[in-house]
Formats: C-alpha cells, sequence, structure tokens
C-alpha cells in the first residue's frame, strides 16, 4: 500500500514540475498575449481545456514560423519524440492556469457567468 501511495505522489510530482515548466514557458510576452487572446474568446469556463489546447497549438506554431518570418529556414517540430509531447503537455497545462487566471478576471469585470451569458441581478 505504501508503494502504491509514493507511486502516486512521485506521479503528482512530475506533474507539478511539469505544469510549472509550462508555466515558465507560457510566462513570456509571446505566451501571455496567446492566453489574454484566448482569455477573450473563451466563451465560458467548459471552454477552457480546449482553450487551453489550441494555445498550446499556436505556441508551437508560433515558434516553427518565427524563425521563417527572421529570414531562416522552415523546419517541423520533432513531432515523433517524447521530448516534444512533454513540452506540448507542460504548455497545456500553463496555457490552462493563465487562462483560468485571465478568465477570472474578465467574468469578474464583464460578469459573465457559467454559461457565458450575463447574470441577472435580482431586485430584492
Amino acid at each position: 500500500m505504501e508503494s502504491l501511495i509514493d507511486s502516486i505522489g512521485a506521479f503528482l510530482s512530475a506533474l507539478f514540475g511539469l505544469a510549472q515548466g509550462g508555466f515558465d514557458g507560457v510566462n513570456q510576452v509571446t505566451g501571455l498575449l496567446i492566453a489574454v487572446i484566448a482569455a477573450l474568446l473563451m466563451p465560458a469556463w467548459n471552454r477552457l481545456w480546449a482553450s487551453a489546447l489550441g494555445a498550446a497549438i499556436a505556441h508551437v506554431a508560433i515558434d516553427v514560423v518565427r524563425p521563417v518570418l527572421d529570414g531562416g529556414s522552415f523546419y517541423l517540430p520533432p513531432l515523433l519524440t517524447v521530448t516534444f509531447w512533454m513540452t506540448l503537455l507542460g504548455l497545456f497545462l500553463g496555457y490552462a492556469i493563465v487562462i483560468a487566471l485571465f478568465f477570472l478576471i474578465k467574468s469578474l469585470v464583464t460578469g459573465i457567468g457559467k454559461a457565458g451569458h450575463k447574470q441577472k441581478q435580482h431586485a430584492h
């Protein structure tokens, strides 16, 4: 039983480290701009995971296109490596955290509720 608890602890520790690495990747100018745009376009809380996935894919696409715009050569990311997928998962977790924070601020400022509609104010 202790080995199971140790295994779960190791898994959660690795997942936290991955999320922290992804958050560090998002905490750049490009990542923050992507997160702000994703939060502004996100209609409701139930779309957080799709928005985070789209933001992570956009981040990778920008990393591929940026060298081409600077006059460099085009290259595909190493899609068949575990490192690429772990980096993408880290970015996904990081974007989920940052987009959730930005959407929370957006929902507090605009009054958008769970369903993506403004909550009605009841007079009592």
